[in-house]
């Protein structure tokens, strides 16, 4: 296995940090679409005020969560030299995950039982916007080698796409209820699995 270093200095290159960005964006930012979905389905006169300010509180869960994880880590592998050394192997593990876990839940196959409707109101927003950054969370493993600077641009990225996701699957519900629900789990799955694999041949 390559030293993290050297997988961290790849990733922190130009193009390679925006592609790798982008495409962490648009998995993470899979949880907030669906939501969204069921929201635009579901209060179909919601004024675009508070879609807008929704889709921002998930932004802003999604901007933190990977820069609490990126602190953690960066705090253990400070501590423990063979924690460094271990970084790589754990965003592979992470990214492998994250990728079955959601093809899992996107090929499972429906029992015909109707969705309840997501509960409205301030206090749900919080709640599942925290439930959602879960994943942004432990995204921080993989972005343990960044420094503070590119891991906040990162994070930003990884916000801004959550935004536009959050807001386009308000529409769309609106219109198309939630029967793209599945295939954005799906292809949110395949993205985390090409990221590991992006991570295997690059450290190992």
């Amino acid at each position: 296995m390559a030293p993290c270093g050297a997988l961290g200095g790849k990733m922190n290159g130009g193009l390679t940090f925006i592609i790798s960005s982008v495409l962490f964006g648009f998995g993470l930012a899979v949880d907030a679409f669906l939501i969204s979905l069921a929201g635009g389905m579901n209060e179909p006169n919601a004024k675009r005020g508070k879609i807008f300010a929704s889709a921002l509180v998930f932004a802003l869960f999604q901007f933190i969560a990977p820069m609490i994880g990126w602190i953690c880590v960066r705090a253990l592998a400070e501590r423990f030299l063979f924690f460094n050394e271990c970084l790589s192997a754990i965003a592979l593990a992470v990214l492998l995950f994250l990728g079955i876990k959601m093809l899992a839940e996107g090929l499972k196959k429906k029992d015909g039982k109707e969705e309840q409707k997501p509960k409205s109101g301030f206090g749900a927003l919080m709640v599942r916007a925290t439930v959602s950054s879960v994943d942004a969370l432990s995204m921080g493993f993989t972005i343990a080698e960044y420094s503070w600077q590119t891991a906040v641009a990162g994070a930003a990225i990884i916000a801004v796409i959550t935004f536009i996701a959050y807001a386009a699957g308000f529409f769309i519900g609106r219109k198309f209820g939630t029967k793209f629900a599945d295939k954005a789990m799906v292809i949110g799955g395949i993205l985390f699995i090409v990221m590991a694999l992006e991570v295997f041949f690059r450290g190992f």
